[in-house]
């Protein structure tokens, strides 16, 4: 993200964001949260950044987003594998544009291209607290509103940054999560949530769910299949005959794999979410 902490650009994330770290007015790379270059120096912030690729994390970030240019539900899922070792943690989200051009009123930016410039913060200008308790693997899930302008924010220019942050101490971020903002019907189906492989096909609605949900599969002409819907730990929470639309409840909150194995040893795998 590019954080403007005044003029323009300012708002009420970037000023969060500026509080957190207490950054001067010198142009400031901080990777993870943790490693920090006063101004420009590309190999040192590349440096940076290969090393915090080479760190393990025990976090899994997925973020759903239903709705369309006007706004809608962001629906975030975070899965501990193991104790994290450190509290307390926040989600941070931000929708963010790139390829505006900068009026006049950026100064020495005018005319220049920006990129990632905060719009939207679905967790809060001040990020939502969250906390991991175990058992493990333990997953939580957090639905979020958004709103845009459409007149102001162009679609096809936004992404979503996600990621999980140790509030004090050294700011660690536990990991991260960056993502195009998928178009999205307003009945609250993700048009992404069908994936076809030759003709082969999983489609769910509504994802997420509050339990209640259809499943669509789709086999060519003289292959089967067999529908398996695994929860977090491996175990099989219902299993069907593929093709046609489905009706399916799930009892239990969480997030789901729905696999579709045909008789031909193609795959499809899909996630759902249920939340209530």
């Amino acid at each position: 993200m590019i954080i403007f902490a005044n003029g323009p650009a300012g708002n009420a994330f970037n000023s969060g964001r500026d509080a957190l770290y207490n950054w001067g007015y010198t142009p400031t790379f901080q990777t993870d949260g943790i490693l920090q270059r006063i101004g420009w120096s590309q190999s040192i912030v590349q440096g940076h950044i290969d090393t915090r690729l080479a760190v393990p994390s025990y976090l899994d970030i997925s973020v759903d987003i239903f709705g369309n240019a006007s706004g809608g539900i962001a629906v975030y899922t975070l899965i501990a594998e193991q104790d994290l070792g450190v509290s307390p943690l926040k989600l941070y989200s931000a929708i963010v544009e790139s390829g505006d051009i900068a009026s006049s009123a950026y100064g020495y930016y005018a005319g220049q291209v920006m990129a990632w410039e905060p719009r939207a913060w679905p967790a809060g200008a001040t990020g939502t607290s969250i906390s991991f308790t175990g058992p493990y693997p333990e997953t939580i899930i957090i639905e979020k509103p958004y709103t845009l302008d459409p007149s102001q924010h162009s679609f096809d220019m936004l992404d979503v940054v996600s990621f999980v942050q140790l509030t004090t101490g050294n700011h660690e971020v536990m990991n991260a999560h960056f993502m195009d903002l998928p178009d999205t019907d307003p009945s609250g189906i993700h048009e992404g949530s069908t994936e076809a492989v030759n003709s082969i096909s999983i489609g769910i609605s509504n994802n997420p769910s509050n339990g209640s949900f259809n499943i669509n599969t789709i086999v060519p002409s003289g292959v089967t299949g067999t529908i398996a819907i695994y929860d977090l730990y491996g175990r099989i929470a219902r299993e069907f005959e593929a093709g046609g639309i489905t009706p399916v409840v799930l009892e239990e909150t969480g997030v789901y794999f729905i696999h579709l194995l045909t008789s031909t040893g193609e795959t499809v795998i899909e996630k759902c979410t249920v939340i209530r």
